[in-house]
């Protein structure tokens, strides 16, 4: 067990080292211990080795104990940091816990408290880095998985409406195209609800991966399946077994930040004195290929659809207005259409458009399920013009595959019912014997 003592006062130091000493004597446990007398050492401590545990003070010189703190849990999430402090104060208590400590000591130690919690971090320490195969997992993949998983029962055009919510708008992002796995899960809990089977989506977590599971998939057709997951813009990895399709997403680890960490032109000796250290800064560019006129045609348009857009939830859309967003669409596709730098955009906003039109009905019907996908949309396309075309963008067609997986995803919920004879064919010639 590797643990890291932070304080400016070497005989605090001392205390606690004897205290892990004594508690070393007295458990089957070993430590390595190392000590820092500033945040900063103990920032740069961090970097280079992988401790289990850290006791840091607060009030120190140089680089006190909140900024260590909380640059150290911005570059480990798995650390354990104890603040160690005589600060009598619940709000600096707060201040202390949200910038990453995970508990709080009081100075001066009491030498029973410290062997009380002691026990306590180092068993959560321990569970952290064995995890326990859980015999109840649901993913075809893996049964190495942690014990928690968030289950959501699918028997509702609310309840799919809340799982998509859940994971797409309120995600950190912190797992491989979650996005698109999310959509198509989505895709085919509809097409199960079409059909009056429920279904259950499991979401579970290893160390490196995080499955999504669907349960009681074989009322659709393998093919029709497959075809829905084909859709998506992303390679998914994927697997179909035991009346399950699970899906593979590959955490995103801190690893592939470090990539991105290197100099700046200029940096404050503040930030470097805190963090010695800064992402590279992406190159934005603001492009001008739109000839001006169609420019103030698309913001114009764009706007008046977003206004549309964002009543689609409400659950009260009249067939006026849906008129009004797939002419708008139209209008747009064509403006979009004779610049090949985003032609992709150009053909799913007009392929959204058809649709629309095709089902009108079917929309009006299903406004408040396709609430959040209209939501999405529209703040994808507000994001690509104010970036494209004045903050910067990191290139000139960084949103095309975004915007065509939105307006994809809202075509096919409305073309949904088109293949549902097809769907039950299908059915039909499997239980043909």
């Amino acid at each position: 067990m590797k643990v890291l003592v932070v304080d400016d006062n070497a005989n605090n130091r001392l205390i606690l080292r004897l205290m892990l000493d004594d508690y070393e004597e007295s458990n089957d446990i070993k430590f390595s211990i190392s000590e820092a007398e500033d945040g900063q050492i103990a920032i740069d401590m961090c970097k280079k080795e992988q401790f289990d545990i850290v006791f840091m003070d607060i009030m120190m010189p140089n680089v006190d104990g909140l900024e260590a703190t909380k640059v150290i849990r911005e570059n480990d999430s798995k650390i354990m940091i104890i603040a160690v402090s005589a600060v009598d104060d619940s709000d600096k208590m707060k201040l202390i816990l949200n910038h990453g400590a995970e508990d709080y000591i009081p100075k001066p130690v009491n030498a029973d408290l410290f062997v009380n919690r002691i026990t306590n971090y180092f068993n959560i320490i321990k569970s952290r880095s064995h995890r326990v195969e859980n015999k109840n997992f649901r993913n075809v993949f893996s049964s190495n998985v942690y014990n928690r998983y968030t289950k959501f029962v699918i028997d509702s055009d609310d309840a799919l409406a809340e799982f998509w919510e859940c994971f797409l708008f309120n995600t950190t992002e912190k797992f491989d195209n979650i996005s698109d796995v999310v959509r198509t899960a989505f895709s085919i809990a509809e097409a199960q609800l079409q059909l009056a089977s429920e279904s259950s989506v499991y979401i579970e977590e290893s160390e490196d991966f995080q499955y999504f599971t669907l349960i009681n998939i074989d009322v659709l057709p393998i093919k029709v399946i497959e075809l829905m997951i084909k859709k998506s813009q992303s390679a998914l990895v994927y697997k179909i077994e035991d009346n399950k399709l699970s899906f593979k997403l590959e955490k995103i680890n801190s690893m592939l930040e470090e990539e991105l960490i290197s100099k700046v032109e200029e940096v404050s000796p503040v930030v470097q004195q805190s963090a010695q250290y800064v992402k590279e800064k992406e190159v934005l560019e603001v492009f001008d290929y739109l000839d001006e006129d169609d420019k103030m045609d698309l913001e114009e348009y764009a706007s008046k659809l977003s206004s549309l857009m964002l009543i689609v939830g409400s659950g009260d859309i009249s067939e006026d207005e849906v008129e009004e967003m797939y002419t708008y669409l139209e209008r747009l596709g064509q403006i979009l259409s004779t610049y090949s730098e985003i032609y992709p955009i150009s053909m799913s906003l007009s392929r959204l458009a058809s649709s629309m039109q095709t089902h009108k009905d079917v929309f009006m019907e299903k406004s408040e399920l396709i609430g959040p996908l209209c939501k999405a949309f529209s703040n994808d396309m507000s994001s690509w013009i104010q970036m494209s075309f004045y903050t910067g963008a990191p290139s000139i067609d960084f949103m095309n595959d975004t915007i065509a997986v939105n307006t994809q995803t809202i075509a096919s919920m409305l073309s949904m019912d088109d293949n549902t004879s097809d769907v039950e064919e299908d059915l039909d010639d499997i239980f043909d014997f």
